[in-house]
């Protein structure tokens, strides 16, 4: 997905240096604002677009009065607790470790959104940290809990993966998660290319539920990004294309989307 990324970044790039040159280029004012008029409508139409399919995955209301513990699980290996103050450097580390972008943290409140965004009453993360020495191994949690359907997501810091904590990790929260919420069903939302993830998902219990959209979400933009790419595909996407019964290509445009019902 960092390609995708990238190719956004490229074409929104160029879209935006072909606008500017147009307008130098208007030769009266009529054209200069019919031109402006038709970028306006553009964004307003890729605005609309975006709003339309959050109105169809948000519930718009949720209630923390249950699920909201300051420990949500521990055991000799780790304890699942609310974010700290102390949390908040680890944190971001392991989000430059995974970011598609890491000149993002230079910007001067890019840092402070995420972690606001991590402790906020719309989400649930919990922390992840050792036991006996309260490291900070990664998070794990709910994204957004107006959503119809809480999509779960998990990050450590790379010298903790394949060490369990994960599979431990995510499958104590998510026991708990139901008991205490009443909520039986969850999504999770993987990279095509991250097979470490798909593997948890599976590991967990979450089967493929279909495809959604992350980084590119108009039609133009999708098609283009997939013929850009069309050379990645291989025996693996082939076999990863049949289990969600999706077409190759259309993996090189989207996230793949798994559900698990308890």
């Amino acid at each position: 997905m960092r390609k995708i990324y990238e190719w956004k970044e490229r074409q929104k790039l160029l879209r935006e240096y072909s606008f500017l040159r147009n307008l130098q280029e208007a030769t009266d004012k009529e054209t200069y604002l019919q031109m402006l008029q038709k970028e306006e409508e553009r964004l307003l139409a890729e605005i609309e677009m975006i709003e339309e399919r959050e109105r169809k995955e948000y519930a718009g209301e949720y209630d923390l009065s249950r699920p909201l513990v300051p420990v949500m699980y521990e055991d000799e290996r780790i304890l699942l607790r609310r974010p700290e103050p102390e949390d908040r450097e680890p944190f971001l580390q392991v989000k430059r470790q995974y970011a598609f972008s890491k000149t993002m943290f230079q910007r001067e409140n890019y840092p402070d959104d995420l972690w606001k965004e991590h402790i906020s009453e719309e989400s649930l993360y919990y922390s992840i940290t050792g036991k006996k020495n309260d490291k900070y191994i990664g998070y794990c949690g709910v994204k957004n809990l107006k959503k119809k359907v809480w999509e779960v997501a998990i990050e450590l810091d790379g010298k903790y993966c394949h060490q369990g904590y994960g599979f431990l990790a995510l499958g104590k929260y998510l026991e708990n998660l139901a008991e205490l919420s009443g909520r039986r069903e969850f999504a999770s939302r993987v990279e095509a290319d991250n097979i470490a993830s798909q593997k948890l998902m599976e590991k967990l219990g979450f089967q493929p539920y279909g495809l959604a959209e992350f980084l590119l979400h108009s039609e133009e933009d999708k098609r283009e990004a997939e013929e850009e790419y069309l050379y990645l595909l291989d025996e693996r996407y082939e076999k990863l294309a049949e289990r969600f019964q999706v077409e190759p290509r259309k993996l090189l445009s989207h996230v793949l989307e798994y559900r698990l019902c308890m």
